[in-house]
């Protein structure tokens, strides 16, 4: 089931066009995003635990996601500004994803 709706919500993402061309996190694993504004990180799913901000219009690498009916709800990756540090995002921070 968490495989399913990971792929129904990337492919989701990559159907709407939204281009991740600003977007320059290392590569690996995962679906490369766009961070849509000012991105908060946070060390747990649950998000608690801040860790820092990452800025509109960079790349955030996610290794994985999960939602509900097809809205991306979070993920964990990192993003370009930080990728020595994963942490998980608000899926209402990401485009393209």
């Amino acid at each position: 089931m968490r495989n399913t709706l990971l792929a129904a919500i990337l492919a989701a993402g990559a159907l709407t066009g939204l281009a991740a061309a600003p977007a320059s996190a290392s590569d690996g694993p995962g679906s490369l995003c766009t961070t849509a504004d000012p991105t908060p990180v946070y060390a747990n799913r649950d998000f608690t635990g801040y860790l820092f901000t990452l800025s509109a219009g960079r790349g955030f690498r996610a290794h994985s996601a999960w939602g509900v009916d097809n809205t991306l709800l979070g993920a964990y990756g990192h993003g370009a500004e930080r990728p020595d540090r994963d942490g998980y995002v608000r899926g209402h921070h990401l485009l393209g994803c």
